[in-house]
């Protein structure tokens, strides 16, 4: 329906019960974290893990008063799961055409909505503005989702920002558990077309280009992250629960994390993955990128 307007992942939203904290984790994973940036009249707040194409965002409850669709959402993802994973933001280069798309389908969304992000660098207050459509919470099987086009794009990728010293290039992939992937299959096929999925086991893969969202069943979740204690054991879907990372040179992000006392399992393929006591709720699963 809409993926001739959508160009993959734009980032990932990571809730968080403290910044302060989420910070110096991912600082110890190897990230080089933007300043703090304010959501507008949203009463909310973020640090982002800025790539080339892509970012994963850190978002927390501030402690500004106000009231938005954003941080609801967020003290309701918090209190039913706790940290990790609360959203994705699909990418477009526009954001009407995707909502003109919905509403031909019959999808009731509202119009592209600007938000407005203030990020407090040494220089002065940057301003970073984005248009996003957020889609129906049932839109996308065990996804809360939103369509975002960036309207400042250099505003968010400045000098510095980028420079991660565990070699951090992109999103690869985003596992999702769900109770039955190939019902789940339907949804995304119609949100992203039927050529979109692959069927392999019962794991259905949605592909866009390199990146790629996988849905899998609680049972398949360790076959396809292996040699990694999950610590989920009441995990109950739909979730999502890993992200997988592209990184230069493996071996770099190996000495980082090992010289930041970081616990991690590197598998026969050559894959690091960092459990989710050391991440704040995610397995993070890096890959030497191709």
């Amino acid at each position: 329906m809409t993926a001739s307007h959508i160009s993959g992942i734009d980032h990932i939203v990571v809730g968080v019960k403290s910044l302060a904290e989420a910070v110096d984790t991912y600082a110890r994973l190897g990230f080089a974290l933007t300043p703090y940036g304010r959501h507008d009249g949203m009463g909310t707040g973020n640090h982002c893990i800025m790539m080339p194409r892509d970012y994963l965002e850190l978002v927390a409850v501030s402690p500004e008063q106000a009231d938005s669709e954003l941080r609801r959402r967020l003290r309701k993802s918090l209190e039913a799961t706790g940290n990790g994973v609360m959203a994705v933001a699909l990418a477009t280069n526009d954001g009407a055409a995707v909502h003109a798309a919905l509403a031909r389908k019959g999808v009731k969304v509202d119009p592209p909505q600007a938000v407005y992000r203030s990020i407090e660098t040494k220089s002065g207050v940057v301003r970073a503005a984005l248009s996003m459509v957020r889609l129906p919470e049932d839109a996308l099987v065990g996804l809360s989702a939103f369509v975002a086009q960036h309207l400042s794009p250099d505003a968010v990728r400045r000098p510095g920002w980028m420079d991660h010293p565990n070699g951090a290039v992109g999103i690869d992939s985003l596992t999702i558990v769900v109770e039955d992937p190939l019902a789940a299959k339907t949804a995304y096929e119609e949100f992203f077309g039927a050529g979109a999925t692959v069927v392999t086991d019962s794991t259905v893969a949605v592909h866009f280009g390199d990146q790629t969202i996988v849905l899998c069943s609680p049972d398949q979740l360790t076959q396809l992250h292996p040699d990694c204690e999950l610590e989920c054991p009441d995990l109950k879907p739909p979730r999502p629960v890993a992200i997988g990372l592209a990184v230069r040179d493996i071996e770099e992000t190996a000495r980082v994390l090992t010289a930041n006392r970081v616990p991690f399992c590197l598998s026969k393929e050559g894959l690091i993955r960092v459990p989710p006591s050391e991440t704040l709720g995610i397995l993070i699963e890096f890959s030497e990128a191709a």
